[in-house]
């Protein structure tokens, strides 16, 4: 895809895009702060909430940045291509530092600066040979012992082909095998998870964390009759998430 394509691709990504998608902002950014509860928390929770330097890459409408700051995270920053998202996400997490530009540029700019750096539903966006420069760009800009932590749709799950083609500016899907291969390319230390669904409230909740665990045996039984390692696979989870130390 060229550049001046892409580029028309992404001048109109809210309008043609999101906009349809997000059409309850409070329900969106309670969901947020569950999922970043359940997911992210626990691979984080070593840093120091009150003095942690925490930068996110392409941080769209400034949900994840303001889940952070209700997580008690204060040192808070975030960078997008758009004007129009950096201008909400400052309305909508305005205890972060938030700026349109470019984060290759923005990196490179900053030399060991962070201690965590953030990528919720960004690196499948990139053209492959643009995916190991940025976690080389973003390697340069994490403090020793800094992490990277990415989180990219799965493509083992059952629906992902409709995760990875429901946008049309997805570049590449990555399963965990991928994902840690190509990120073994820049960081020393790699770990993999599947990622969790926030539990729901009420009757409906319920009765998902009831049917939750029938359904998943059930299905991996029948992959596992199918057989040739279809059992092994991450399908039941929709998203993956790595984390890379510096």
């Amino acid at each position: 895809m060229s550049e001046e394509y892409r580029d028309r691709l992404f001048s109109s990504y809210n309008a043609t895009h999101v906009a349809h998608l997000d059409v309850d902002q409070a329900a969106k950014q309670n969901w947020f702060v569950a999922y970043t509860r359940e997911n992210y928390l626990p691979l984080i929770e070593v840093l120091e909430r009150s003095s942690a330097e925490v930068l996110e890459l392409a941080c769209n409408k400034g949900f994840l940045l303001q889940a952070l700051s209700n997580l008690g995270f204060k040192r808070l920053r975030g960078i997008d291509l758009s004007p129009d998202d950096v201008a909400q996400a400052q309305k909508i997490a305005p205890q972060a530092t938030i700026i349109c530009g470019e984060a290759f540029e923005y990196l490179n700019q900053n030399a060991e600066q962070f201690d965590l750096i953030i990528l919720k539903a960004l690196l499948e966006h990139l053209p492959k040979n643009q995916v190991i420069p940025l976690l080389e760009a973003i390697n340069y800009s994490l403090r020793p012992g800094g992490m990277v932590l990415i989180d990219v749709p799965n493509m083992d799950w059952l629906a992902a082909n409709h995760e990875r083609y429901m946008d049309f500016t997805h570049e590449v899907g990555f399963t965990r095998e991928s994902l840690a291969q190509v990120m073994r390319n820049v960081f020393n230390e790699v770990s993999i998870r599947s990622s969790a669904e926030p539990p729901e409230p009420g009757l409906k909740g319920f009765v998902i964390r009831t049917m939750r665990p029938i359904v998943r045996m059930c299905v991996w039984i029948f992959l596992r009759i199918i057989g040739e390692g279809a059992s092994d696979v991450w399908w039941h989870s929709r998203s993956i998430i790595a984390v890379g130390r510096k």
